[in-house]
């Protein structure tokens, strides 16, 4: 599958690049299991406290009260990640917790045995790669670096998180275009979520809805559908 008019392809990572299983049945039990650890090590940045107070206030079915303590601030974490909240605030405590992990070797990353090829096609075609995920950015790069095959962060040029914008939202993907001086046409964008794709492409950007073992079945859509990366650029 040639794709002549692509400047850059655009990565979800969860169901699409690693699979959803890694990111639920690894990475976020490790972060539960050392938020305490990590709030008792880190006492003295009161700003994570702050945040998550603040946050907490926002959370009507949560009815404890959040202090500054590890213990409360661990609870209302692991609340959070049940409900599988998309907090920055989170989302960076998550990150410190797994790069830990990850320069430990406690922590290494499974991505699909297709995406190193993919992107060494890309690489050699002169296009280009980039990330964008509801994880932080920082927590992207911990993906890519500490995985089974290597350091993939090589590849990519640039990594995008709900700073730009929630990903079911079109103006993040415009945005993501402007920062990346592209035209948002000349960007595939490769999700599991139907909602990210119609996001994609009210933006202009051109989804592809990548199927992998063990992701949601979606709503009925016209996008394009793959199962794995081979024929694209090959």
């Amino acid at each position: 599958m040639e794709e002549q008019n692509t400047e850059l392809y655009l990565f979800d990572i969860e169901g699409t690049t690693t699979p959803i299983e890694f990111v639920h049945k690894v990475l976020f039990p490790y972060s539960v299991q050392n938020f305490k650890p990590f709030f008792s090590e880190t006492s003295a940045e009161t700003n994570f406290a702050e945040e998550l107070i603040l946050a907490s206030k926002n959370e009507n079915e949560y009815t404890e009260e959040v202090s500054n303590s590890p213990e409360s601030l661990t609870q209302f974490c692991k609340y959070l990640v049940s409900k599988d909240r998309k907090l920055g605030i989170l989302k960076e405590i998550q990150g410190r917790i797994w790069k830990k992990g990850y320069e430990s070797g406690e922590l290494k990353s499974t991505i699909f045995s297709d995406v190193p090829l993919f992107l060494e096609r890309i690489k050699r075609s002169g296009k280009r790669a980039a990330v964008y995920s509801s994880g932080s950015v920082e927590a992207q790069v911990l993906i890519y670096r500490y995985c089974e095959a290597g350091d993939l962060t090589v590849y990519f040029e640039n990594y995008f998180d709900t700073a730009v914008g929630g990903k079911k939202e079109a103006a993040s993907y415009t945005k993501i275009a402007e920062k990346l001086s592209l035209s948002p046409s000349s960007i595939v964008f490769f999700t599991d979520i139907k909602e990210e794709a119609d996001a994609a492409f009210q933006a202009g950007v051109r989804p592809i809805i990548v199927s992998r073992p063990g992701n949601h079945p979606q709503a009925e859509h016209d996008y394009p559908v793959i199962q794995n990366f081979e024929k694209i650029l090959s």
